[in-house]
């Protein structure tokens, strides 16, 4: 009785009462047999029948699946399908679940299939198909319970393996799952999937800023766009300048002593860890750079997190603590900082603009060195009130993809405390 006394969500519609009911995952689906096609037998050009791979559940696609919102790629004209039967090609209400992953987070990844479009499509390398041909399910409800904690803590128990965690039919037909009455269900899917589709036009609304910010930017940057002084004016034609005339270095350090705060709290010295979110390699940071508000923090050699050039002006309003490995510059004015920081932002910008002062070391490591850099001219604004004008435009660019994704992040939350309480 205690059992049954659980098996109640914390959060419920009101029209809906009693208790869910638990049954294993395979008294309520049949697992069916899936491809073992790699990316080299898919396209995205032209083709009949379209294909799952296991590495596009894990980054691609959106829990509930709708193939006329995804892109999915087909399988090459070439490839025989003569082998495999009707039963094995997906249906809507179908679960499709990553059965390898290299960590736990993702291993069992799934999605459910809610609108095919009529197209064929068959789950591939690494997948499971599995149909709800054993108990009526609502399409979409499933689909969001498996990302409930109670159901993900079960399949990380029974993922095995060391590098690559794999899963089994076997294992996977075992977990417990506990489901309302079909009518709950539906209204549980639809009112996730709202939340889901809301999510995507917020993102889709950030990727549309960031690309109408690109296009500014470079019409900016090309003469193309030009700004008015108050009056109506033209202001200055820009000029050639070295780097070295608008960036001025200095070479304050940290003593290594100096109480370090996190960004939130607004006072003392931050580190680069919270800056730029990378970790310092050494745990003795006397006599690293010391960046000012305002400064800009270059980086003299390329990684996977930051390309060449100029990394990020310092907005907030303490100094940030940095390894030796960055340059530390003062701009002529902060509107000139950001606007350089918000030209470089870009890789393409930085390898384009800097490519032709690139020194090659060895093991075919590539750096600039601060004399270099402060060497090479370019194209700027010289009059100030301009650069107020240019930086105060993108900047209001940069606030509102700020605000969208912090709508994005908070709408992400609010899920995630639904799904911990909506479902047993």
């Amino acid at each position: 009785m205690q059992k049954e006394k659980q098996l109640v969500p914390q959060l419920r519609f009101s029209e809906f009462e009693g208790i869910w009911k638990e049954k294993k995952y395979n008294q309520i689906y049949s697992f069916y047999s899936t491809n073992s096609f790699s990316r080299d037998n898919l396209n995205y050009q032209k083709g009949e029948v379209k294909n799952i791979h296991y590495g596009d559940i894990h980054t691609k696609f959106q829990t509930v699946f709708d193939i006329t919102k995804e892109k999915v790629p087909f399988i090459n004209s070439e490839i025989s399908l003569s082998k495999i039967k009707e039963e094995n090609y997906c249906k809507e209400g179908d679960l499709l679940i990553a059965d390898a992953s290299e960590d736990y987070n993702d291993i069992g990844k799934t999605i459910e299939i809610i609108n095919l479009n009529n197209e064929k499509l068959i789950s591939g390398l690494h997948t499971f198909l599995a149909r709800p041909n054993k108990h009526k399910m609502a399409i979409g409800f499933t689909g969001y319970l498996l990302q409930s904690w109670k159901v993900r803590k079960q399949i990380m128990t029974i993922a095995q393996g060391t590098k690559v965690l794999g899963l089994a039919t076997s294992r996977l037909g075992k977990v417990n799952l506990t489901i309302p009455t079909y009518e709950e269900q539906q209204k549980i899917a639809n009112f996730l999937t709202a939340i889901d589709n809301r999510i995507q036009t917020l993102e889709k609304k950030k990727s549309l800023l960031e690309q109408y910010k690109k296009g500014v930017l470079q019409k900016i940057f090309k003469q193309e766009l030009r700004f008015k002084d108050d009056d109506g004016n033209k202001f200055p034609k820009w000029e050639k300048r070295k780097f070295a005339d608008v960036l001025f270095e200095h070479k304050l350090k940290s003593t290594g002593k100096e109480e370090v705060h996190s960004v939130s709290v607004h006072k003392g010295v931050i580190n680069q860890i919270e800056h730029l979110g990378r970790s310092f390699a050494a745990k003795d940071t006397n006599k690293y750079n010391r960046a000012l508000p305002n400064d800009i923090i270059y980086t003299k050699s390329p990684t996977g997190d930051f390309p060449l050039g100029i990394i990020k002006q310092n907005h907030i309003k303490e100094d940030v603590i940095l390894s030796p490995l960055y340059g530390v510059f003062t701009p002529e004015t902060k509107e000139l900082g950001y606007i350089l920081h918000v030209f470089f932002e870009s890789p393409i910008n930085t390898s384009n603009y800097l490519s032709s002062i690139i020194q090659k070391g060895a093991k075919n490591t590539i750096n600039i060195t601060n004399t270099t850099f402060l060497s090479k001219k370019m194209l700027l604004p010289v009059s100030k009130k301009e650069q107020i004008k240019i930086a105060n435009f993108l900047s209001a660019i940069d606030k509102n993809i700020d605000l969208v994704n912090t709508k994005i992040e908070h709408t992400k939350s609010y899920k995630k405390g639904l799904l911990q309480q909506m479902f047993v």
